[in-house]
């Protein structure tokens, strides 16, 4: 009896993770369909926390799923239909299609890709299709529809920025080459402006450390005794460039 109760538990358990899933991918989907998330759609998609207790009492569960599914593969149609057909009731595709609407209309501006997302998402939620219709007249007064000249707007400040971000690359000065001096004194670990004494210090470390015989003597393998012969040879080209440079 104890198993069969446990196994019931589960599956509701199941049920319910697939519910909030559906419910906040599709407002997800929804909220990206233009391309971005803006914290006002992410504050109309935070209406469901008021809409659905089931999804108040496991907030961060939520919140998670609406993050990974803005990147999900899954269309919000086909959410749309699991929900409508495995998980939900009439009232629920309701409530969830108010806040799609919410979501579309949350900047003031209802972009055409809302517009036909909303339009076409009617069947797949099991809603008559002249539910569109209806809130489209019921919202008028909470949006302004997407037109041409929002377009042009829109592309002229994309090209504003990056005209903006070639100009600033354009004067921004590539670095300089390193000089074989430069790189020298990086190769055995010294600054330019320190004095001979620690010059020469610094270059009796770095042979030590990859010096060929004693590598060889502490029982190193034949193939870091080879590197370390090369890296040897590069410390003492170093040293010569500097010792030139210096004089010494």
């Amino acid at each position: 009896m104890s198993n069969v109760g446990y196994d019931i538990k589960k599956r509701l358990k199941q049920r319910e993770d697939m519910f909030l899933r559906r419910l906040f991918g599709m407002l997800a989907k929804m909220a990206k369909a233009d391309g971005k998330v803006d914290a006002w759609e992410t504050h109309a998609a935070e209406g469901a926390f008021a809409r659905f207790p089931r999804a108040a009492a496991r907030r961060k569960f939520c919140v998670r799923v609406f993050n990974e599914s803005k990147r999900s593969r899954i269309s919000l149609y086909r959410q749309a239909w699991e929900f409508s057909n495995k998980y939900a009731t009439p009232a629920d595709c309701l409530a969830v299609y108010e806040l799609l609407w919410d979501i579309s209309c949350a900047t003031g501006l209802l972009k055409v890709v809302h517009k036909d997302n909303l339009k076409g998402i009617c069947k797949y939620l099991n809603l008559p299709e002249a539910y569109f219709n209806i809130y489209f007249r019921k919202r008028s007064g909470t949006f302004r529809e997407w037109t041409y000249s929002d377009q042009k707007a829109q592309e002229e400040t994309h090209r504003s920025k990056r005209k903006e971000t070639h100009e600033r690359t354009r004067r921004e000065p590539s670095p300089r080459p390193k000089t074989a001096l430069q790189k020298a004194y990086e190769l055995i670990g010294c600054a330019s402006t320190a004095d001979d004494a620690a010059v020469r210090r610094a270059y009796r470390l770095a042979a030590k450390k990859c010096h060929p015989d004693i590598l060889r003597a502490s029982g190193a393998s034949e193939g870091r005794v080879a590197a370390a012969t090369e890296q040897m040879a590069r410390i003492n080209d170093a040293w010569d460039t500097i010792r030139k440079a210096r004089g010494m």
